[in-house]
């Protein structure tokens, strides 16, 4: 039997693992949205480096959730989803809550 290091290296871009983490992220009890800009286009940034990733999240939560506990929640689900599909480590996954939508005061998101 051939050793499967022996067919050739997997590569995984830091952009198919951004994605990855912006799919576990919204599923996350709590997140609006996250927040995409040109160099993040899903509200996620990944840098890659043997084997491992670290990850930066940016995120709108609802009022009323307490952000900390958002804020884990949204690590656990990164660091959970990634290392099953991927099989990287996640060395550290970076929260920032940009805003917070309040019920009954913002304006519905758009549909």
């Amino acid at each position: 039997m051939t050793d499967p290091t022996d067919r050739g290296p997997t590569r995984i871009a830091p952009e198919a693992v951004a994605r990855i983490c912006a799919r576990a992220a919204r599923q996350v009890a709590g997140v609006h949205a996250l927040v995409g800009v040109p160099a993040r286009p899903h509200g996620v940034a990944v840098r890659l480096d043997d084997h491992a990733a670290s990850v930066d999240v940016d995120v709108v939560t609802w009022y009323g959730r307490p952000v900390p506990t958002v804020a884990d929640a949204i690590r656990d689900a990164v660091i959970g989803e990634v290392e099953a599909v991927t099989g990287l480590t996640v060395r550290e996954v970076t929260v920032t809550v940009d805003d917070v939508v309040v019920p009954g005061v913002d304006p519905p998101a758009p549909t």
